[in-house]
């Protein structure tokens, strides 16, 4: 999450980009990264476009099995990685093909776990994998390269049971990009700078944090390395925006779920206030799939008791209210202007506003919601106060329950990072302003609670709640605050390749209603397209 965000801030330019150019490189773990970046398709599947849907027929026929799957994505990471530098750290081989094969067997015996046996996934690496997984739980930052949890994260757990086969850990923003201010999104000190598959170029040394040649948000591995083809699916987390940007910027199907739906137990923290995990998948059905596995307490109402049941293709039912893209757009510190690009952007949405039009059961455009300014209170930004207050306090925790530790406070986090400057403070990189500012916040509980239900009453009572109830609409395409929020790939720019797309909000709950909007897009606008420098 960026710390200089806010939570109903508009991730309408959602975007992502191409590949070519030389990159930073920086420190991996357990990965060969002198690789070139050739791609050649599996015989079998692409890589580059499978779904999950495509690779369960391929091993309900036999056509391949679960060790094939891990051989080819393994093999496509080896190729690619050099460059992207999406990963931090990848399973054992070994250990990898014996997983396989257990769950091939049994396949041949016929016990399945579910529509996910046997599928790789990669996960964001500050979700903890106990480390007879093979690998490491260091959100980036080399004050937790050496820690150990004690235990997988909860949702690790669901995920192997229903059978996936975890291929590794991907790069991010060092702790969720809540380390300093304005370090380029996709950084870490670990594993240096992700580039997206789809900018040409790479990244522009002198762009914006979150310019147009940026992979952005703190999610980016995961984004990046699902449409680079190193896995069908990957799993990220958001505070503010970590998920729907990089998604966005990767063509990608995400959702951050309504807060406590899935649960966060075992993954580094930001804050519980607003922090949720999440699917990245190259459709919404694949989307579905995992929100099926990674979410407790669902609604009783839900259709089969699964979320793919309301994957309907249609509008006919669905009433949207829009933004005006003109309007609501990151501000120019964050995402650097470029007039070419910006005219793309704002045609092909307002494009796109008049074909769901001519297919919703009803579209109210330019809705007023509240301005940015609107969440100042005493002084400072509600949303930033709450997160700032909850973060000493919830990363002071899971340090403390690390098996092993090098840190075990916020304060000794600091004094890591400073007395190792040359590793975590390189140039260009050499502030944790984020992260002395959380650890400098002496606030009561009164006060808390005060910019906490100001942050409420804003964002939801006199906003998206508001807007909802006022127009008559289901949802909203825009920013989000503790409500499930969806992307909706649309673009790619010509300026420079990346991808844009615009995301969707609806009231707390109503994950299955986001998923049939997700799914009528596709149905509308198409399937999403690969990056056109990793096809052969």
């Amino acid at each position: 999450m960026s710390s200089k965000s806010t939570l109903l801030f508009v991730f309408w330019i959602i975007s992502v980009l191409l590949i070519s150019g030389i990159s930073y490189r920086g420190w991996h773990y357990g990965l060969d990264t002198n690789q070139k970046p050739i791609m050649k398709p599996n015989d079998l599947f692409d890589v580059l476009t499978a779904d999950v849907k495509v690779l369960q027929k391929l091993l309900q026929t036999r056509t391949l099995n679960s060790v094939d799957l891990v051989e080819a994505y393994m093999a496509q990471i080896r190729r690619h990685d050099g460059y992207l530098r999406a990963m931090l750290s990848t399973a054992p081989m070994e250990g990898l093909v014996e997983a396989a094969k257990v769950l091939d067997q049994e396949r041949v015996s016929g016990r399945l776990r579910g529509p996910l046996h046997g599928i790789p996934i990669l996960l964001k690496d500050n979700i903890a994998t106990h480390p007879g997984l093979g690998m490491k739980t260091s959100a980036g930052s080399f004050a937790l390269l050496d820690s150990r949890p004690s235990k997988n994260a909860r949702i690790v757990d669901m995920l192997i049971a229903a059978g996936v086969i975890i291929l590794g850990k991907a790069n991010l923003s060092e702790l969720s990009n809540f380390k300093g201010s304005l370090i380029p999104s996709g950084w870490s000190a670990v594993g240096g700078q992700t580039q997206s598959a789809y900018v040409r170029g790479g990244l522009d040394p002198k762009d914006s944090k979150d310019g147009h040649s940026s992979p952005s948000g703190s999610s980016a591995g995961s984004a990046v390395a699902v449409s680079a083809g190193y896995a069908p699916v990957s799993i990220g987390t958001e505070t503010d925006g970590s998920l729907v940007c990089p998604a966005g910027r990767a063509a990608l199907y995400t959702m951050k779920p309504t807060i406590g739906l899935v649960p966060q137990a075992g993954i580094v923290p930001v804050s519980h206030s607003f922090e949720s995990a999440g699917p990245m998948t190259k459709t919404p059905y694949d989307l579905a799939l995992l929100l099926d596995v990674i979410t407790e307490g669902r609604p009783d109402t839900l259709l089969g008791g699964s979320y793919t049941a309301g994957l309907t293709g249609s509008w006919s039912d669905i009433s949207v209210a829009t933004l005006d893209p003109e309007e609501w757009k990151f501000p120019p510190f964050v995402l650097k202007p470029v007039e070419e690009a910006t005219a793309q952007i704002n045609s092909d949405i307002r494009s796109a506003y008049a074909k769901i039009k001519n297919l919703a059961k009803s579209l109210v455009e330019n809705v007023p919601l509240v301005p940015f300014e609107e969440f100042d209170f005493q002084g400072n930004n509600s949303e930033l106060t709450v997160t700032m207050a909850d973060f000493t306090g919830d990363l002071n925790g899971y340090l403390s329950d690390l098996e092993e530790s090098p840190v075990r406070t916020l304060e000794s986090l600091i004094q890591f990072n400073t007395d190792h400057a040359e590793m975590e403070l390189p140039p260009g990189h050499a502030n944790q302003e984020t992260l002395e500012s959380a650890h400098r916040l002496n606030i009561s509980a009164s006060d808390y609670q005060a910019n906490f239900k100001h942050l409420q009453q804003v964002g939801r009572d006199r906003g998206i709640d508001h807007i909802l109830k006022t127009y008559g609409v289901d949802v909203i395409m825009g920013p989000a605050d503790r409500y499930p929020i969806a992307t909706l790939p649309l673009s790619y720019l010509d300026y420079n390749g990346r991808p844009f797309g615009l995301v969707v909000i609806a009231s707390a709950h109503q994950e299955a209603l986001l998923l049939k909007v997700q799914s009528a897009w596709e149905a509308t606008f198409g399937p999403r397209l690969p990056p056109p420098a990793l096809v052969d």
